[in-house]
């Protein structure tokens, strides 16, 4: 678990608020108490999974929207309630739900994951939930059915549990931001307010805004067509390709979970249809090549994430089983791996174990396959204590050994005849 406890004294002056010094700063940092309500103070700021970039994005917010900050972490980062929206998963085998639209914990330490909007990746755990603990589950209409996505239906939607938070960077958290989040207008020679009497705004794909990591980047907009459909002018042309190039790179500065290029190859395919000229046809192939390059570099970071996922998964799974092993082991002798009367074991399976050590009650303390070499018939139904390789039969969710020796501890009693 990815998780920062140091307190955040000291800001630098580049994540510093406007208006405030460093000297300011610090000591506001030394006298804040926890927690403060803040708010935003640019539009689309990321709110991430945790303290630093290398977490992923789980939501934006816009300027003016109020947040209720926790803690701060190194790095200038903010800890804050989960936004309204915010989501977690939990696994569906540890869940059982109520009639009260609730649902309980029915694991032990069952790890709790936090959502993006942006898609399916539930990487970072902060809070393991206790066994009992009810929780609070949420519509996730979003999330792939599970005809599509069969490992969808292994998770369950529900709100973000106590003690989990987000991140956002301090730059962006202004304790007096207005709380209308209006600012002044840019003085009128702005270039932020500047356009060009023919310029024709078009609305039907978003403009791709400043991020937490990327302030005050420009921003690229579409131009509508001049002309009727079909061939377009020169002038046209050109204006539309350079905006489509800058749209895709503020686009692929953001995070690979967040790239959509489905309006922008969209857009660049009709440029390509309509261009007249071989130098225009070729900038709007290059650009096309551009795109699915980034497209296969989404796929690929997809890939590792999913990876990196089911390892996890492998991991825990791995981990259970270690723990079933060692509470179903018997306590034996320390000289050995295992302990008790040796026992046939009939199994219609072909390769199931064919011994077992039974305990004086006749309970399976574990079962036992000889190593190459080694003969148990010679030691059934006596008390004996073997050594050998430890394993764990999920089948029968008990410990296995494959043994190397055996040590008789009592002889079998003697038929009377």
């Amino acid at each position: 678990m990815r998780r920062s406890i140091i307190p955040f004294v000291f800001v630098c002056a580049a994540c510093l608020p406007v208006g405030l010094d460093c000297t300011e700063a610090t000591v506001n940092a030394a006298e804040q108490t926890f927690p403060y309500k803040a708010y935003i103070s640019a539009d689309d700021v990321y709110v991430r999974s945790g303290p630093g970039r290398n977490y992923y994005p789980t939501d934006k917010l816009r300027a003016g929207q109020a947040v209720e900050v926790y803690r701060h972490d190194p790095g200038g980062w903010y800890a804050i309630r989960p936004p309204k929206g915010s989501f977690t998963w939990v696994s569906q085998r540890f869940v059982r739900r109520g009639g009260d639209g609730l649902a309980e914990v029915t694991g032990k330490e069952v790890a709790a994951r936090v959502g993006s909007r942006f898609s399916d990746i539930r990487d970072v755990i902060q809070v393991r939930l206790k066994e009992g603990e009810i929780i609070e589950p949420l519509p996730s209409n979003d999330m792939p059915s599970a005809a599509m996505n069969p490992s969808a239906a292994k998770w369950l939607k529900i709100a973000p549990p106590s003690g989990e938070f987000r991140w956002v960077h301090a730059r962006f958290v202004d304790p007096n931001y207005p709380k209308n989040g209006i600012r002044k207008a840019p003085p009128g020679n702005s270039p932020l307010v500047q356009q060009s009497s023919a310029t024709v705004v078009s609305s039907k794909r978003p403009t791709q805004h400043a991020v937490v990591d990327q302030a005050d980047r420009p921003q690229s907009q579409p131009v509508a067509s001049t002309t009727a459909r079909g061939v377009i002018s020169p002038e046209e042309f050109q204006k539309r390709i350079e905006n489509a190039e800058l749209e895709l790179s503020v686009m692929v500065a953001e995070e690979p979970t967040v790239w959509q290029f489905d309006e922008l190859i969209t857009e660049v395919q009709s440029l390509l249809n309509r261009s007249e000229t071989a130098p225009q046809r070729g900038k709007a192939r290059i650009l096309l090549a551009k795109i699915d390059r980034f497209a296969s570099i989404k796929q690929r970071h997809i890939a590792v994430n999913t990876l990196w996922e089911n390892t996890q998964n492998r991991n825990q799974y791995l981990s259970d089983l270690r723990r079933q092993n060692e509470s179903h082991r018997p306590p034996v002798d320390g000289r050995f791996d295992g302990q008790g009367r040796l026992t046939r074991v009939v199994s219609p399976k072909r390769g199931a174990p064919r011994y077992a050590l039974v305990d004086d009650a006749g309970d399976i303390q574990c079962y036992v396959t000889p190593a190459p070499g080694v003969n148990l018939r010679h030691y059934e139904q006596r008390l004996i204590g073997v050594n050998g390789s430890r394993g764990y039969v999920p089948e029968q969710r008990a410990p296995h050994i494959m043994a190397k020796h055996v040590d008789v501890l009592e002889e079998a009693p003697t038929k009377i005849r």
